[in-house]
This record gives structure tokens, C-alpha cells and sequence, in this order.
């Protein structure tokens, strides 16, 4: 059962990180500071949402400053400049979504989903 979870936990790496490189954000600006965007933020956790966990519509660019004063001190001006440059009703779609039941990850969720962002991306 171990080794099952261990490879149910690799495949969510890569995707997370394939979602990560695929990703840029609508504007290469932290939404925070405006500073230079380092990664795209997960505004609801993932451990704390499987049905946003790989939904683009959860994701800002911050900068690591930014970034890292969210996780590390749990700012609320941040989160609170989040939705008031995103929208309350972005915010509102972000929470109907988050209780949406998805069962756990199981390998072929995950599968479909590399496969999904493995896809190239039409310009």
C-alpha cells in the first residue's frame, strides 16, 4: 500500500510542476506588489482543495517576497489584494469549485491530467 501512495505522490510532483511550466500568468507582475512574477500561487492550498489543486483559475503570479510572506506569515492584506484585484465574484466561483468533491488522487486522475498539460498549448 505504501509503494502505491509513493507513486500516486511522484506523479503529483511532475504534475504540479508540469502545471508550473506550462503556466504564465496574465501579466508578468506580482498582483501583490507589482514586482517580478516568480511562480503561480495557489490562492486555495492544495491540500486543502483536490478540485482547484490543477485548475488554472486558482492560480496568481506573485513574486517571491510576496509569495513567501503569504505562506510564511499568512499576511490577509495579501489574499485581501488578491480578490480586490481579481474580483469578489472570481473569489466566489474559486469557492463553489473548492467544495466540489473529488475523490482522492488515484494514478489514472493523475495520468490524465499530465496528459492533459502535457498537451502543446495553440497560440
Amino acid at each position: 500500500m505504501k509503494a502505491d501512495r509513493a507513486k500516486i505522490r511522484k506523479l503529483e510532483v511532475f504534475a504540479d510542476k508540469l502545471l508550473q511550466s506550462k503556466l504564465t500568468p496574465e501579466n508578468p507582475q506580482c498582483i501583490v506588489c507589482g514586482g517580478q512574477t516568480s511562480c503561480m500561487h495557489h490562492v486555495v492550498f492544495k491540500s486543502q482543495s483536490n478540485a482547484l489543486r490543477y485548475n488554472p483559475l486558482n492560480l496568481v503570479g506573485l513574486c517571491s517576497k510576496c509569495h513567501t510572506r503569504l505562506h510564511f506569515s499568512g499576511d490577509p492584506a495579501i489574499l485581501g489584494t488578491i480578490i480586490k484585484v481579481k474580483g469578489i465574484d472570481w473569489f466566489d466561483e474559486l469557492q463553489k469549485i473548492r467544495h466540489t468533491t473529488i475523490c482522492k488522487h488515484t494514478k489514472e486522475y493523475l495520468e490524465g491530467i499530465i496528459e492533459s498539460l502535457s498537451k502543446p498549448t495553440p497560440f
